[in-house]
């Protein structure tokens, strides 16, 4: 047969038509399933992404539920009542009406003169239903009542508990119609059967309030922090209903869920069991979906447009679908092992919290003794917790650029005592003396009081975990040249030189470390001293010591 190139060419332009239909029928294939992969991969990371928000959520609602009592009432001991009189208390009443807006009233009862004298310290600001004296044009946030009628019943109530040599006191009450929880913190003179009581400092929460405003006020706020608008977050009263939600509406109940009790005070507290109304509440956080949905229908139209331009126009947009897919697992699997790991950190100390408390609550132990050494185990495991969670939100916070920081003149000394004060109990279990050099007058610096609060608590921290061995902590604050020195040392076992310039990274554990931790720590400090303009320089000799040195520009115009 003679040589036909019509044919020829026809039979390759058949030929190659048969092959770019056969690639791109493949690669819509291809393109399809990476797709798919990439909707679940994107679905299984937002599912963790919720979960790891619950968790927060819970533990932050949790903490400041007690923050009344932990933060206030713990810090009120009968020599300073004994020494002024209650109504000087309202500075640090305003203080605590500032910090937890669920505190609505405070009450100080005093003994003597027959039954006693009661005060009420009432919010200016959402004036009790029971108070119904005019309140004085006066800007302090605190209004002073003598012997409010009102509350007689609830300071009766508190004071019964001392019949079983109580040292705290919780229950509900009704006062006008209106139910509210009541902590008290009984006071006694003298020590065993010859104690008497001497006074009692307790506050109200008005539970209809809080149903009302306090948690959508809270959710709003962690809604703010998180910055995902995907996320829906929600508080369930014990009977399932909605009571707040920030976020898209739900199609339905499903989401994680995490209990809590309604109850305003920690309860380990207590020396017997209280009469309050343990309602189990929950926090419900569902993860939207549909936006990852409607991304992936976009993706696949481009797909099929894509092809119709020609097979490898459609391959490089396939490789680049799957890199991204690739991009995103890889991350999913980094947040994966980060979420993991603050999980793991958290379930340590909570189950030995769990088993500690169990053991109590059983009566399984063998002396007295038993009850205190569980008790410190209490104390140190929720520490512990505590500082993790604070971390977490801390290193949220800080790495959220619409955040920012709420700058106002600080005095580096008052917070340096502050934290040291926080971490007396260890130091005392621990045996480690603690050295402090700091100036008699306030040393002044332009920075946000809660940030660099944790700057000095994970400072402290830190060294702690290591100065036992060395039994000694030194802590020096110096002001010179228009700037402020902190410098917190140890006399540990040291690091090695090789692990320095590591440890301000994200994660980083030193290698067969025996102290448990995220990682977070000495990378919040070095962030938030950036951030306020400072420097963090840590050195270390093996087997005597380190030392971290925290350096602050003094505010313009204080002394120095």
């Amino acid at each position: 047969m003679p040589f036909d190139p019509t044919r020829t060419r026809a039979s390759g332009a058949l030929l190659f038509a048969a092959g770019l239909a056969i690639a791109t029928g493949l690669t819509f294939f291809l393109g399809l399933r990476a797709t798919r992969e990439w909707q679940r991969s994107t679905g299984e990371a937002a599912d963790r992404r919720g979960n790891e928000v619950v968790t927060l959520l819970t533990a932050a609602l949790d903490r400041d539920m007690k923050g009344g009592q932990l933060a206030v009432l713990l810090k009120v001991r009968e020599r300073e009542l004994a020494q002024m009189a209650p109504y000087e208390l309202a500075d640090r009443f305003a203080r605590g009406f500032a910090r937890f807006p669920y505190l609505e009233s405070f009450f100080v009862w005093t003994a003597g003169g027959g039954d006693g004298s009661t005060y009420a310290f009432n919010r200016a600001d959402r004036q009790p239903a029971w108070d119904r004296e005019v309140i004085a044009d006066d800007p302090f946030p605190v209004v002073f009542r003598r012997r409010p009628d009102a509350l007689r019943n609830a300071v009766l109530l508190a004071r019964a508990q001392e019949r079983l040599g109580a040292r705290v006191s919780m229950f509900e009450v009704s006062i006008e119609g209106i139910r509210y929880q009541v902590v008290a913190h009984l006071l006694y003179d003298g020590v065993g059967e010859t104690a008497t009581l001497k006074s009692a400092v307790g506050y109200l929460v008005n539970l209809e309030w809080v149903q009302a405003h306090y948690f959508s006020d809270f959710l709003t706020q962690m809604q703010e922090i998180i910055r995902d608008p995907s996320l829906t977050l929600q508080i369930l009263d014990n009977g399932g209903r909605v009571v707040a939600s920030v976020g898209p509406p739900m199609r339905d109940g499903s989401g994680h869920v995490r209990h809590f009790p309604l109850v305003f005070a920690e309860q380990t507290l207590a020396d017997s069991p209280q009469p309050v109304r343990e309602a189990t509440w929950a926090t419900r956080v569902a993860v939207g979906n549909e936006a990852t949905l409607s991304a992936a229908a976009r993706g696949s139209s481009r797909t099929v447009m894509l092809l119709g331009v020609g097979t490898l126009v459609t391959i490089v947009g396939l490789g680049v679908t799957v890199r991204a897919a690739r991009r995103a697992a890889e991350l999913a699997d980094v947040q994966s092992e980060f979420v993991s790991a603050v999980s793991h950190e958290m379930k340590t100390p909570l189950s030995l919290i769990k088993l500690a408390s169990d053991t109590l609550a059983r009566g399984r132990y063998d002396s007295p003794g038993a009850i205190a050494e569980y008790g410190r185990m209490i104390m140190a495991e929720s520490q512990h917790l505590a500082r993790l969670i604070d971390n977490v939100l801390c290193y949220a916070r800080i790495n959220d650029t619409s955040s920012g920081y709420d700058f106002e003149p600080v005095d580096v000394v008052e917070l340096v005592q502050e934290s040291l004060d926080r971490f007396t109990p260890r130091l005392n279990e621990l045996g480690v003396e603690l050295q402090l050099a700091a100036p008699s007058e306030p040393v002044l610096v332009r920075a946000d009081h809660l940030m660099l609060v944790q700057v000095f608590d994970n400072l402290v921290d830190n060294a702690l975990n290591y100065a036992a061995a060395g039994g000694w902590l030194g802590v020096t604050v110096s002001a010179t040249g228009g700037q402020v020195c902190i410098e917190v040392a140890d006399r540990g076992e040291g690091i090695p030189a090789d692990e320095l310039p590591r440890l301000f990274e994200k994660f980083y554990r030193r290698k067969g470390t025996r102290h448990r931790g995220a990682g977070l720590g000495l990378a919040i400090v070095r962030r938030i001293v950036d951030d306020h303009q400072g420097s963090v320089r840590l050195t270390s000799e093996p087997g005597r010591g380190s030392r971290a040195l925290v350096t602050l520009p003094i505010q313009a115009g204080a002394a120095s």
